[in-house]
């Protein structure tokens, strides 16, 4: 088999845009911290290959999926697919940029659509449920009470033991590092300087080449290849029409 990492989309991408900066770009503070994210991006796909030669191909079998998708057996499967897929492309955005922090909620809400797709496939009743979640009260609380986190894991668990044990390993990760504001979320992107008249703290937005930076590329494509193995129980047929299943396996290896 052709190395996954290092496999190009089957039909070429339409050009990107190339728009020049407009008139007072990176004059203020928050249009010059976005153009430190663009730059950081460019960085880490260029000196970091194998970690985002990684995203790229797991991006591929999402794109993959979804090309010429049509007549989908689940409307909302295959919406919440998309929407997984749109959380997985925010994610490597973020971590590549080096705001390691917020990949996480990306990450957290990207295995949630995938969880959710599988959750109302092995409970078709449901959909209603989700579609209705806000009709009124009675129907909010049906929502909440059906979408609970052990609920849904259940669900996982049953249609696939071993990708449930990583969504939750992963899922709770994502809770600690960045999806709710825990010590680990703000103390992981804390450095603290020691001055002889002052203690300095200082919170890192942009992460460079260090632990929590290289830690959040991995947990990305982690979280993308078990949300693809959720997706994978709602759609194998697709899956391995498509040669998907059998890159999965490959791309899993050293995750």
């Amino acid at each position: 088999m052709d190395d996954p990492l290092g496999k190009l989309p089957s039909e070429p991408l339409q050009r990107a845009r190339t728009n020049s900066a407009p008139p007072s770009w990176a004059q203020d503070e928050l249009s010059k911290f976005l153009q430190e994210t663009h730059q950081q991006l460019y960085a880490t796909f260029h000196n970091k290959r194998e970690a985002t030669g990684r995203l790229i191909a797991i991006d591929e079998l999402f794109a993959r999926i979804s090309k010429g998708w049509l007549n989908p057996k689940s409307e909302i499967a295959a919406l919440l697919f998309l929407q997984c897929h749109a959380a997985m492309r925010a994610a490597a955005g973020e971590v590549m940029a080096g705001q390691v922090v917020e990949s996480y909620r990306q990450c957290r809400g990207m295995m949630e659509n995938a969880a959710y797709a599988l959750h109302i496939h092995r409970n078709p009743d449901l959909a209603t449920v989700w579609l209705n979640r806000h009709v009124d009260e009675a129907a909010m609380k049906a929502s909440k009470s059906a979408f609970q986190h052990g609920k849904v894991a259940e669900s996982v668990k049953a249609a696939n033991v071993h990708a449930a044990d990583r969504f939750e390993q992963l899922y709770q990760r994502t809770i600690d590092f960045g999806g709710h504001p825990n010590e680990r979320s703000v103390t992981g992107s804390m450095k603290t300087t020691k001055h002889p008249d002052r203690r300095e703290m200082l919170a890192v937005m942009l992460h460079g080449d260090d632990a929590a930076f290289n830690m959040g590329l991995k947990s990305v494509a982690q979280c993308a290849m078990v949300s693809l193995e959720m997706l994978q129980v709602v759609f194998d047929a697709r899956f391995e029409l498509l040669g998907v299943n059998a890159v999965m396996l490959e791309l899993r290896k050293g995750l």
